[in-house]
């Protein structure tokens, strides 16, 4: 037996760097996924199960993993895929393998019908993988001290919270912090730069498409039985249009809004100099507050509120699938899927770990705000209110290629465009299906 052990490379340069640091695969196990936050702590979890095991594991930060798994589908074993859009594609090229064998009687109960939905064939016989982390996108973030002066107002819908928005902002007070730049390295010149400035404004969209409509009229939209021209997402985003479009809601005003980042928003959201509230971002939020701010003592966050669709919840998540049947491959996947999975990192103080099994020993999080999240996506996704992030869902791409782009058009304009947009929208999409 080999001497247990792991190994972590982060690459964050040209594909074909990996390709020279794992073209010849000499560990038992080789794992490609994205870099993300906190990877020290699923490094320990994963040093736990080259311990229990017995086999060599290496886990390899990709820019791009289902461009790398085409290129080279015999190089890896394991991979995490965050688009379950990205992961069809290579179920369909046979790169990825079924995990049916990894799943029991119960598996809708521990996961929920529609997560294995995402992540089946067509015709939902064969499971490419299994759900082990989601995040959610579904939180009106606040200052504590200054939504406790207002009374803690509860909201049952948006409407609701767009009617107190227009009867507590002033020209010099407004309610709100938003941002929606993401183009992190360019100079402030004009409204055309940066490809992923947009995403947070169709995560605003998405969040009111589920909270006004509920999960049928939003998944008709994703799959573009609904376009942006119909009524249901006209109206929602006129709502969007009413606090962004309203100079006395947003502080610092729209320009401000349209030319800062993202994270400018929950900054301001904690800065003394400040006068907004509330703040609608999603998990990454927690990551961009600052240093010297304690989760619930100094910030929180409400669910979205809805009116008829309670708990609903728009969010992300990762899966873990399969690249081969090795015997080390397979019993590394069963430990990685476990309901233990997770336990030492939702432990840590800072952990953003939420895990998407529904058995998941919650009382492990010693974290408020995991935890939080957690009960908030568990709770969705019991009432088959959880709904993956549509941008990422939809069509050949369409969402980032299209909707970010003139989502933020929206929001540089007016309402007075919002028909116009939306006509906009359809016909390039309709071109854009038509074309691929």
């Amino acid at each position: 037996m080999v001497k247990p052990s792991l190994r972590f490379y982060g690459i964050f340069l040209l594909v074909t760097i990996t390709f020279s640091i794992i073209g010849s695969k000499s560990s038992d196990v080789v794992i490609v996924g994205p870099s993300f936050q906190q990877e020290d702590y699923f490094i320990e979890e994963l040093n736990l199960i080259s311990k229990k095991t017995g086999y060599e594991i290496t886990y390899v930060a990709l820019n791009d993993v289902p461009y790398y798994l085409y290129n080279n589908p015999d190089k890896a074993d394991l991979a995490i895929i965050t688009n379950p859009s990205l992961l069809h594609g290579l179920s369909q090229s046979e790169i990825i393998v079924s995990a049916n064998d990894y799943y029991f009687e119960n598996s809708s109960e521990t996961y929920s019908q529609y997560l294995l939905n995402l992540i089946s064939s067509d015709d939902n016989s064969i499971i490419y993988g299994h759900w082990i982390r989601l995040f959610s996108n579904s939180m009106i973030w606040y200052n504590v001290d200054r939504y406790r002066e207002l009374g803690s107002p509860k909201f049952d819908s948006f409407d609701e919270l767009i009617e107190y928005t227009k009867s507590y902002s002033t020209d010099k007070d407004g309610l709100w912090c938003l941002s929606i730049d993401s183009a992190e390295n360019q100079p402030l010149l004009d409204y055309e730069y940066g490809e992923s400035s947009g995403w947070i404004v169709s995560n605003w969209l998405e969040n009111v498409v589920l909270s006004n409509y509920g999960p049928d009229v939003y998944d008709k939209w994703i799959k573009n039985e609904i376009q942006f021209s119909d009524s249901e997402v006209i109206l929602s985003l006129l709502d969007i249009g009413k606090i962004v479009h309203d100079e006395n809601s947003i502080y610092k005003g729209k320009e401000y809004l349209i030319r800062s980042q993202v994270s400018s928003s929950a900054v301001n959201l904690l800065d003394t100099e400040s006068t907004c509230v509330f703040s609608l971002m999603g998990h990454d939020a927690h990551s961009y507050m600052p240093k010297n701010v304690i989760y619930g003592e100094d910030y929180d966050f409400l669910y979205f509120p809805s009116a008829d669709f309670t708990g609903m919840v728009v969010g992300l998540g990762d899966t873990l699938t399969l690249l081969n049947y090795d015997s080390p491959t397979t019993k590394v996947y069963q430990e990685l899927v476990a309901s233990s999975f997770g336990e030492i990192w939702a432990n840590k103080s800072n952990s953003k770990f939420v895990s998407a099994r529904t058995d998941f020993d919650d009382s492990q999080y010693s974290n408020g705000f995991a935890k939080k999240q957690y009960k908030q996506i568990q709770n969705s996704l019991s009432l088959d209110l959880f709904r993956f992030d549509g941008s990422m869902l939809m069509k050949n791409g369409t969402g980032k290629k299209i909707l970010w782009t003139s989502l933020r058009k929206f929001i540089t304009q007016s309402n007075d465009y919002l028909e116009e947009i939306a006509e906009e929208i359809d016909t390039r999409i309709k071109r854009e299906l038509e074309e691929n």
